[in-house]
């Protein structure tokens, strides 16, 4: 499907999208890179290494190789100073000079996230397209130069300049990889590899920049961001921006915490799934604080992997009315929400919430925690309008979407349109999708169904090795109608 840029929101406008939110708009004049507007034309400079090496094989036949050059990482943004594209380059823009001497090949490939010892798996962890390249393919004086197209699932390439016996110096050598962005942040490595495993002579670690952009996903279960508002947490993360998955309820259904935390579990699955293996990973309690007359913190449960970040408030699963249950004292975010009760402990016992001003400031709090409090961040959650989340279809007419959807989209509109707040925001839809409401007909394509079905059974795949339990298995005429939709409005 095409990607259809989000433009900055109109207070309050109301405009129903016909097809999915697939990519977030950047207001013009947003900076990038640590810059200031206006975006810089064409390539940076980001980093320049002399990455030369000098090798001779210490027996006979003595072959040699010889690299006198560096390797360069570039970036360019693109009219709204986001992050386009980004470079590794070996020779950069004057060329390198690489000789042989004797029957042995050079390799030139981006690796991540470690290099290789092994010729044998050169493809394993590589990364990179090959943008441009000099010489080209075919005969040169002495060597051969080969452009190895594909060597993974990936589309990973390789560049190679083989020896043929005598000298050769290949000069002006130039090959510039383009790197995905879902690699922004992370260390890779340029590595120039000689003879099939004769010398790892040159791996140069080159760190990519980071986009000030973050795109934060909140809803009330750990299933919800896959089904109801991806493939765009996905494109989004693969554009290089930051995603921020916020889940408001453990999801426990009166279940004990075995099952809660299993689902934290496969919830994370789908952010493996999400992000290219490789980064740091990390987990543990972080206390945010809001200053009402006097600051008011409370300890929230985060993983991070990558340029993703999960935050797990874990209030009481409402159920699907919002009654709630007998192990959590039938406590909900609806009851905190309509003054019903006064107080909500997290399933955990690890704080508790006095009032609902009191869980929505947290909330805030847990964005401008990470994202930036402007217009480079994007806040998508469920729609808080009634009449698009209630489902209308034979034999569920009226359906109204899960109370904690409600709550949590309740939540969110408090911190974002009534509080003035400064991102930008979009609405999900949720329930109707799966129930095929007709208002919401299939609109993503083959590539946005596969998408949206890896990442939720990436979860199921997680939960059922866990607790058994198959959630696809028996609804699968739900999620299917799920995969294939994905609706949303800026408001």
């Amino acid at each position: 499907m095409p990607w259809i840029a989000r433009a900055a929101p109109a207070w309050l406008a109301i405009v129903l999208l016909t097809s999915a939110f697939v990519a977030v708009g950047r207001p013009a004049g947003a900076s990038s890179l640590g810059g200031t507007p206006p975006c810089y034309d064409g390539f940076q400079t980001l980093q320049q290494v002399d990455d030369s090496f000098s090798w001779q094989e210490p027996t006979l036949p003595f072959r040699t190789a010889r690299w006198s050059g560096s390797v360069f990482l570039l970036a360019r943004t693109d009219t709204n100073c986001q992050i386009a594209e980004v470079r590794v380059e070996y020779g950069g823009t004057v060329g390198g000079t690489l000789t042989l001497n004797g029957d042995l090949f050079a390799s030139f490939t981006v690796q991540y996230p470690e290099s290789f010892a092994d010729y044998g798996t050169v493809s394993a962890n590589a990364y990179g397209s090959l943008a441009d390249w000099n010489p080209p393919a075919g005969m040169g004086p002495g060597y051969v130069a080969e452009t190895n197209f594909k060597i993974n699932a990936r589309g990973a390439d390789e560049y190679v300049i083989q020896g043929l016996g005598a000298a050769a110096a290949v000069v002006d050598l130039r090959a510039s990889f383009r790197v995905p962005l879902a690699l922004l942040g992370q260390t890779v490595d340029a590595q120039i590899h000689v003879g099939t495993n004769l010398c790892a002579c040159s791996v140069t670690p080159l760190t990519l920049p980071v986009s000030p952009y973050w795109d934060v996903y909140v809803h009330a279960h750990e299933d919800d961001w896959q089904a109801w508002q991806s493939p765009n947490a996905v494109w989004d993360y693969q554009s290089g921006d930051s995603v921020l998955l916020v889940y408001t309820t453990a999801g426990d259904a009166g279940n004990p915490p075995s099952y809660w935390q299993a689902r934290e579990d496969a919830a994370e699955a789908s952010v493996h799934w999400l992000v290219p293996s490789g980064p740091s990973e990390g987990s543990g309690f972080v206390t945010v604080c809001y200053t009402a007359d006097v600051a008011v913190c409370h300890p929230v449960w985060t993983r991070t992997y990558g340029r993703a970040v999960s935050v797990y408030l874990r209030a009481p699963d409402g159920g699907a009315d919002g009654g709630g249950f007998p192990s959590t004292n039938y406590e909900t975010l609806e009851k905190l929400r309509d003054g019903a009760i006064g107080t909500l402990t997290t399933v955990d016992g690890s704080t508790t919430y006095q009032g609902w001003a009191d869980f929505t400031s947290t909330l805030a709090a847990v964005i401008n925690a990470y994202a930036p409090p402007d217009d480079r961040t994007w806040v998508n959650a469920p729609d808080f309008d009634r009449d698009r989340q209630t489902t209308h279809v034979p034999g569920c007419d009226p359906c109204p979407d899960h109370a904690d959807h409600l709550a949590t989209a309740d939540a969110v509109y408090d911190i974002t349109v009534a509080a003035g707040g400064p991102w930008n925001r979009a609405w999900f839809i949720d329930y109707p999708l799966g129930y095929a409401d007709p208002r919401y007909p299939a609109n993503l394509d083959a590539g946005g169904y596969a998408t949206k079905r890896g990442l939720f059974m990436a979860y199921r795949d997680a939960l059922y090795q866990e607790t058994g339990i198959d959630e696809y298995t028996a609804n699968a005429w739900f999620w299917e109608n799920a995969f294939n939709r994905c609706y949303g409005r800026v408001a």
